[in-house]
């Protein structure tokens, strides 16, 4: 009887899964194909130079790569470049994403993620997904990824997304959805 109590919490939480809004940045968008994979390798700034709220708007917020990717060291506050390597892995559309976080080339911080090729963007494997309380009874989940890709001038994309869902007792939905995304200069 419990088992089949928790299953409805089991395909809510199944449900609300990741979805980014192409939208926001469609008109500055160069595809990525397994063809070109290669052109997201680089040197980019750490600072971003443009920021799209989840208004669909240009902001004067801006935001670091590690705040973007929601990297949370201390080693990386003071990074001034990062350098992206892609390597195809045995699976197809799937790579290995190498990041390092530089301070006057010399290396802070070194990571690698998943990603797999969807629709012109590389989507991170940095899917987080954290519950409180009892999800959409009395409580809710919170979940966040990244996706990465380059803008009409070959310069970084960083778009993520982050959803807060919830109810109390099925009557009362709270929550939020909110995308936005960050663009960073190529240096080389």
């Amino acid at each position: 009887m419990k088992k089949y109590c928790m299953l409805p919490v089991v395909v809510l939480i199944l449900n609300s899964c990741t979805t980014f809004n192409r939208k926001m940045i469609k008109d500055d968008l160069s595809v990525i194909t397994k063809e070109n994979i290669s052109m997201i390798g680089g040197a980019y700034e750490f600072k971003g130079y443009e920021h799209i709220n989840s208004g669909n708007q240009k902001s004067e917020q801006m935001r670091d790569f590690a705040g973007m990717i929601a990297l949370k060291n201390s080693k990386i506050a003071d990074c001034d470049k990062v350098l992206i390597r892609s390597k195809p892995l045995d699976k197809p559309k799937t790579y290995e994403i190498d990041f390092k976080l530089l301070k006057n080339d010399s290396l802070k911080y070194s990571f690698k993620y998943n990603a797999t090729l969807k629709n012109g963007l590389l989507s991170l494997s940095n899917y987080t997904s954290k519950c409180h309380g009892i999800p959409f009874l009395f409580g809710g989940c919170q979940s966040f990824q990244s996706r990465i890709g380059l803008t009409a001038q070959k310069n970084l994309l960083i778009q993520d997304y982050y959803d807060n869902s919830g109810a109390a007792l099925f009557i009362m939905w709270a929550g939020y959805t909110i995308n936005y995304a960050e663009k960073y200069k190529k240096i080389q």
